[in-house]
């Protein structure tokens, strides 16, 4: 029994209009993490309350 497996054909290369197109993406990506990490911290402040300044160092 041989094991050939068909040949797969290399992709073709990104045009222009899909590398700007995949750039405009990974930037909304990028803003809408960070916006997430953000709100977090800011959720995490206002959990904690004005306390949190008046911790022992």
């Amino acid at each position: 029994m041989s094991d050939q497996r068909p040949q797969q054909a290399a992709p073709a290369p990104f045009s222009p209009e899909d590398m700007a197109r995949r750039r405009r993406r990974s930037i909304a990506l990028a803003l809408v993490l960070g916006g997430l990490v953000i709100f977090f911290f800011v959720v995490t402040l206002v959990k904690t309350g004005p306390a949190i300044l008046n911790r022992p160092l």
